[in-house]
């Protein structure tokens, strides 16, 4: 909600004021003196001050000034009664937005006021807002099965502006990245994208982070701050690891989705706004609310439309796209002129599980560029932590990746014996054919084509 404080000493303005803007739904506070308002703006800096220059004790044009060197980002219009413009001048030299003059009138306010509460909204999302076209599909790389349902979910849900969206999938998979594609894709690019991660906040600040608090809400509360719900207002608010949200913030969570309102902590007032709710988790929702740690109502409203991301071992083709697409952007960041990737450390990269996924070939890329000194990157820099068999997360929730397989007797033709392999993989995974090409040492779209070839149902 837009606070707007009105200083004059007139209480007829005051009230005229007071009713104008309290028409518009804006939090309307109302003071006779400098002095007065002073300790109340420092504590709940206002989105707009109405300032009369010709104040009773401190005038306007003194406290302007000492507004501008205490409180960093607030808008300030003049209001003036002279009938020359020297103080008004002078106002706007000390950093006022603008003036108007006495007798007000109302619908010339209306504009000035609606610009400067643009200007201060614009200065508050400016360290959110992206650039638009840097989360298009280029940096989200893959070229798989799976990977193209993913690009097309993306289209279906952009073109919604208010479907609540539900991103599934283990850490380092992207589900950022698709969460910002959503967004700049959809109606609301031009607003902000807002993200929080419920997992890095502890949970007693968690509620402050998202609807800001009141002053004096809580002992270090010592000025009104807006929460990042407030900000992403128009635009997308990304929660992610949403199942870490304590069940006393999923509660006020609901309450946002289903009313569109919400309180800031140790306030009265609803705060109305519009923004898309996207959420992500690492973990199982669902498993959560069997054990009563997440809220089924609150699943079943974030999970309208849900896509999970696939983990980098069930796309095994999109590994070594993934890993010349950082060989180029490491290029670029550190000045190389790295051409390729030698054969053995291709051998290496598709070997490895990637149990953190893009994010952990990513973070080895960047160590191998900058570590390599010739124009071919070498399995000598290519630095993999090992890790056992038992932390490789399954896949599917089938057991035994790495079962033997046998052999037959000699004398089978390379088709028959390929056959046989394929059919030995399917019966060891109970038909599983993700677990079998995992079994295999295949990329899933492989497996399928194999299958396919030797018409293997």
């Amino acid at each position: 909600m837009v606070s707007i404080h009105i200083i004059d000493d007139d209480s007829e303005i005051r009230e005229l004021l007071k009713e104008l803007f309290e028409s518009e739904d804006y939090d309307v506070s109302t003071f006779n003196s400098a002095e007065t308002a002073h300790p109340y703006i420092l504590r709940e800096n206002p989105d707009l001050i109405l300032l009369d220059i010709g104040l009773p004790g401190m005038d306007g044009l003194t406290f302007l000034e000492k507004l501008k060197s205490e409180v960093e980002d607030v808008e300030i219009i003049m209001i003036t009664g002279q009938a020359d413009l020297r103080s008004a001048i002078r106002a706007i030299k000390l950093g006022a937005m603008d003036y108007i003059r006495k007798p007000i009138d109302p619908d010339e306010l209306k504009i000035q006021v609606n610009q400067a509460i643009d200007r201060r909204k614009k200065r508050e999302q400016l360290n959110y807002l992206q650039i638009e076209n840097q989360y298009q599909f280029g940096n989200i790389v893959g070229t798989s099965d799976s990977m193209q349902k993913i690009y097309q979910f993306i289209y279906q849900v952009a073109e919604s502006s208010k479907t609540t969206i539900l991103i599934r999938g283990e850490t380092g998979t992207g589900k950022g990245l698709v969460a910002r594609s959503i967004h700049y894709q959809s109606p609301r690019a031009k607003h902000p994208f807002i993200e929080v991660n419920c997992s890095a906040i502890q949970a007693s600040l968690l509620e402050s982070e998202l609807f800001g608090h009141e002053a004096g809400a809580f002992t270090d509360a010592k000025h009104r701050k807006k929460g990042l719900l407030e900000l992403a207002h128009e635009g997308t608010f990304f929660l992610d690891e949403v199942g870490d949200m304590n069940l006393a913030s999923q509660s006020k969570l609901l309450k946002v989705l289903e009313e569109k309102t919400f309180r800031r902590v140790g306030g009265t007032k609803e705060i109305k706004i519009d923004a898309r709710i996207i959420s992500a988790s690492s973990q199982d929702l669902k498993q959560l609310v069997e054990e009563k740690k997440f809220r089924a109502d609150l699943y079943y409203r974030l999970n309208v439309a849900s896509v999970r991301l696939p983990a980098l071992r069930e796309r095994n083709d999109d590994i070594l796209i993934l890993a010349n697409y950082f060989l180029d952007v490491f290029n670029k960041e550190f000045k190389r002129n790295i051409r390729s990737i030698s054969p053995a450390a291709q051998k290496m990269l598709m070997r490895h599980p990637w149990v953190g996924n893009v994010r952990e070939i990513r973070n080895v890329m960047e160590r191998a560029v900058l570590f390599e000194q010739s124009d071919v990157l070498s399995s000598q820099n290519i630095s993999l932590q090992q890790i056992s068999q038992k932390e490789v997360p399954e896949v599917s929730g089938i057991n035994d990746v790495n079962q033997e397989i046998n052999l037959p007797e000699a004398g089978l033709s390379l088709e028959k014996l390929e056959q046989h392999l394929l059919k030995q993989a399917l019966e060891r995974t109970g038909g599983n054919k993700t677990k079998a090409a995992a079994l295999l040492g295949l990329s899933r779209e492989t497996m399928k084509y194999r299958l396919k070839k030797f018409k293997i149902s």
